[in-house]
């Protein structure tokens, strides 16, 4: 038997021999490659891409950790702001009194009539105490616009005007404006102060 399969290799062309025997070579090296190494190769390349991921994350520990150190003494710098601006300058029953005299003094400066300051109900928000007033003013619109500007500066950051109505009074020369204005305490300083 095997002296005919000799003899019929012999009868071939030596190219189609040679050309048979690459493509069985290539089929048994793509078969060892399927089943031995491309699975550890890809095992391998995984390896290789997670250190490096690990190695990027812990270099730029180091920064992250300043970030952080940086968050924290901004934090503490804008809660110290916070606080100092918070604290109320007198008891309870006479922040009606200096609320209206800042904001009179600021309409004054701004060339508006004030009409009313109504104190309204204090409630807690969160860890604050919202203390909320009712205020009305007449003026020109351009100087009520002026004036709404420079609430923050009158007020200080801690107030916010949860709602504002404008409407036109005596054919449209003067406008009402009506807010509605919250200051905000920390619990802890309100308690101290009554």
């Amino acid at each position: 038997m095997k002296e005919r399969i000799f003899a019929a290799l012999a009868r071939l062309d030596p190219r189609l021999l040679l050309g048979l025997m690459i493509l069985i070579a290539g089929l048994v090296a793509f078969e060892g490659w399927l089943l031995l190494l491309r699975a550890p190769l890809a095992e391998y390349q995984k390896l290789i891409l997670t250190r490096e991921s690990l190695a990027l994350s812990l270099a730029a520990a180091p920064s992250q950790q300043g970030e952080l150190a940086r968050l924290a003494a901004e934090l503490r710098q804008v809660s110290a702001r916070l606080t100092g601006q918070l604290q109320p300058p007198a008891p309870d029953d006479q922040i009606a009194s200096l609320v209206m005299a800042e904001l009179d003094r600021s309409a004054g400066q701004n060339g508006i009539t004030l009409a009313g300051i109504r104190p309204g109900p204090r409630r807690e928000v969160l860890s604050f105490e919202e203390v909320s007033f009712e205020v009305s003013a007449q003026g020109n619109y351009l100087r009520l616009c002026q004036w709404l500007m420079d609430f923050e500066r009158t007020l200080g950051q801690s107030a916010t005007v949860s709602e504002f109505t404008m409407k036109a009074m005596d054919e449209g020369r003067v406008l009402a404006l009506t807010l509605k204005v919250g200051l905000y305490r920390p619990l802890q300083l309100s308690g101290v102060a009554k």
